[in-house]
């Protein structure tokens, strides 16, 4: 009996041997996208392995400091650390970014971006809209390159567009003085006047610490591995962490005062290299429910070290954040070729629960980012429905302006 069971064990290794040695390649969708090949699980249980202790080592880091020192002078100095200004260095391609996306469902919209880069270089915007107002855009749109001037200093601040901290994690000033452009009639121009205050809502989400390690050792187990790949992700690593909340205060157009109150994400980037010709694609939903629920939720792809990368995180109303552990967006499957599709839908996973969106844009428009116009990102302002609630989504789609 012993020698039967061992003699199918041995019959049955070198089966699942035979076959794994001649489990072909399955080559990248559309030449970008890798798949999963035959050393995937091998892969993802290491990288979850690591992920997972790089995580738990932050998180009784951070206990500890915060036991050890009191905990709210700890977490005011964190904050103090993440919100203070990058320094930009002598690296050519180096960024500090913020950005604000929010709007309603009365039709309140504001898109506010601005990027500092080295020899004060901007890549800045503005979208403005007052419920059934027309959209009107900062006035160098489609184009964001901009540069600042000796008075502007450091600060996020060019041509009007201002954002400025004031209390880390915790308020931002958002303003705008100058002229703006009709979206439907780029000839004609009003004058805007932008008093804004956005406050967080929830807790910030730190990608480097809180994003899922299942979801990220799974697109990393579909990358081919080698040391130049994990040396080149180390290289393009940035510091990027995004804040729910809400924004509010008056947009006052051509002497005509409007009062606004939206919910509004918050995003900021900060990193060495922030070159955007690596970037071939990303899609990210800004979501904000009438159920109070906030979400980010997206797909990205740069190529070089992670050619479908999935992200986002969810924030409800009992002020948890969790992040999004799956997500069956897939990149090649919407829009690859710019046809960008108006009604679609995809399913993900956050916190133990299971999400089905449904979204329907309503509304477009596009801009440049770079001096040659390096890539290309349409905003794109939807309906939604996750799990039969409604809502609204403010949804970027970025190419690769090739």
């Amino acid at each position: 009996m012993f020698s039967l069971i061992l003699s199918f064990l041995i019959s049955a290794s070198v089966v699942v041997v035979f076959r794994y040695i001649n489990t072909k390649y399955k080559p990248p969708v559309l030449g970008i996208y890798q798949q999963e090949n035959k050393n995937f699980w091998p892969k993802f249980l290491f990288m979850y392995v690591v992920l997972k202790l790089k995580q738990l080592k932050t998180y009784v880091s951070r206990l500890a400091s915060e036991y050890g020192t009191g905990g709210t002078i700890h977490v005011q100095e964190h904050d103090l650390e993440l919100e203070q200004k990058f320094n930009l260095g002598s690296f050519p391609k180096s960024v500090d970014a913020v950005y604000f996306n929010g709007l309603s469902k009365e039709g309140d919209r504001v898109v506010c971006g601005v990027a500092r880069r080295p020899n004060q270089a901007c890549d800045a915007f503005l979208y403005l809209k007052v419920k059934d107002g027309e959209l009107l855009l900062s006035p160098q749109l489609p184009d964001s390159y901009l540069s600042q001037t000796p008075e502007d200093g450091d600060d996020y601040k060019v041509q009007g567009i201002s954002a400025q901290n004031f209390i880390p994690m915790r308020t931002w000033k958002v303003s705008y003085n100058g002229k703006m452009k009709s979206r439907d009639n780029p000839d004609k121009t009003v004058s805007v006047v932008s008093d804004l205050t956005w406050s967080a809502g929830w807790a910030p989400f730190e990608y480097d610490t809180q994003i899922s390690a299942r979801s990220t050792a799974r697109d990393m187990a579909r990358e081919p591995w080698s040391r130049d790949y994990f040396q080149l992700l180390q290289k393009l690593h940035q510091k990027h962490y995004e804040q729910m909340g809400f924004i509010a205060g008056t947009v006052t157009i051509d002497g005509k005062s409007h009062e606004i109150h939206i919910p509004c994400v918050r995003d900021r980037t900060c990193a060495t290299i922030r070159e955007w010709r690596n970037f071939h694609r990303y899609v990210l939903h800004f979501i904000f429910l009438e159920n109070g629920d906030c979400m980010a939720v997206g797909s990205v792809s740069q190529p070089s070290i992670l050619s479908h990368l999935t992200i986002g995180y969810v924030c409800r109303k009992d002020q948890t954040v969790c992040a999004v552990d799956s997500c069956d967006f897939q990149l090649y499957q919407h829009g690859e070729h710019q046809i960008l599709p108006k009604d679609y839908g995809f399913t993900f996973e956050a916190g133990g629960e299971s999400y089905v969106a449904q979204v329907q844009v309503f509304d477009e428009d596009y801009f440049y980012i770079g001096k040659e116009r390096d890539t290309k990102i349409y905003e794109r302002w939807s309906d939604v429905i996750i799990n039969g609630v409604k809502g609204v989504s403010c949804v970027e789609w970025q190419y690769n302006n090739v």
